[in-house]
């Protein structure tokens, strides 16, 4: 189906009527519906002169309509519009300040491009507080609207938690959380706009592996780890000894020529061994642990604290503190199991 600028439509995702401003591709069209404008995609308009001939016509048959007489809506094909996987999709919607068009909100979206059924939690949250959460099904090869975002908000950092796994499959599962930076958020808003785009997308994962599935057993006779690899053996006496109480993440105290590595190289070094000592910490049943990350720009901390909030939503962790200690002033951060 053809449009044209000025054609009026009807957009069917959202019901509503508005009047096609300018075709940004041909995917896509910027459509003004009352005081919004945004983006839509051609296989969500329709023209609305059907839409006025059915009105009229479900008015004049209004009183003589039975539940029996419902049809159920027929479901068609999508057509998938990224490559195979699982993507948070955001729209910017725009609006005219004095000459200038500006973002005013931005629609979030689920898109699943794969044939699966997945069943996801999701959370949105500012600094401590949460502001939106829900708990939904997201169908095969489909799109679900999550909420509308202020822009001054997500320009504040938001930090976007998720947990998917397979309805059919439960066992199949995966968890992370994205932290939209100002800059990565201004540099994905200057490329769809360079490209001409409605929305820009981040892959949350593309397939759920299973998990290697590893039990500790301890009897009076042997300690053994019980994996799916055979002939392997745990030697639960040599962990106790490997596990620390404190652990100190000074990037000079873990790799040696720390000075020849980017920022990002000691970040992940750091955060490595961060989730390592937590998850040995966790197995031998310590009760608290140390983690020594210094003052500084406080980027290290901030990492550790926000993998510290997931894992202690899945109550892997009962809480964890960075108050002043006379031994590291704010430095360090303790955990407790």
């Amino acid at each position: 189906m053809k449009f044209s600028v000025g054609d009026p439509v009807y957009i069917k995702s959202n019901q509503e009527e508005g009047v096609i401003l300018e075709i940004v591709d041909k995917n896509t069209a910027k459509v003004k519906s009352g005081k919004a404008i945004y983006h839509v995609f051609f296989e969500d308009l329709d023209h609305p002169y059907l839409n006025w001939f059915l009105n009229q016509n479900k008015l004049k048959k209004q009183s003589n309509l039975y539940i029996d007489n419902i049809q159920s809506e027929k479901k068609t094909n999508r057509q998938s519009v990224l490559p195979f996987g699982v993507y948070m999709v955001f729209f910017p919607q725009y609006k005219i300040d004095e000459f200038d068009e500006v973002i005013d909100r931005v629609k979030i979206y689920f898109y699943n491009e794969t044939p699966k059924d997945f069943t996801f939690c999701y959370s949105a949250k500012n600094k401590n507080e949460t502001f939106f959460e829900i708990e939904n099904q997201l169908l095969p090869n489909s799109e679900f609207y999550i909420h509308d975002i202020a822009f001054e908000n997500i320009a504040n950092s938001p930090i976007f938690q998720y947990k998917f796994f397979e309805t059919k499959q439960p066992a199949l599962e995966t968890e992370s959380f994205i932290t939209l930076k100002p800059k990565k958020l201004y540099d994905y808003i200057d490329k769809i706009k360079y490209d001409n785009h409605a929305f820009f997308s981040i892959c949350l994962f593309d397939e759920i592996k299973p998990k290697p599935i590893e039990t500790i057993i301890h009897d009076d006779i042997n300690l053994k780890k019980i994996s799916n690899k055979q002939d392997s053996h745990f030697n639960f006496s040599h962990i106790l000894n490997k596990s620390k109480y404190e652990i100190d993440l000074h990037i000079e105290k873990l790799v040696k020529n720390a000075h020849k590595l980017g920022p990002s190289e000691k970040m992940s070094i750091q955060l490595k061994e961060f989730e390592s000592a937590l998850e040995l910490a966790s197995v031998t049943h310590q009760r608290s642990i140390v983690f020594i990350h210094g003052v500084g720009k406080g980027t290290l901390k901030e990492a550790i604290h926000k993998i510290l909030s997931i894992k202690k939503q899945t109550k892997s962790i009962k809480t964890y503190v960075n108050n002043y200690d006379t031994r590291y002033g704010y430095g360090a951060t303790e955990v407790f199991f």
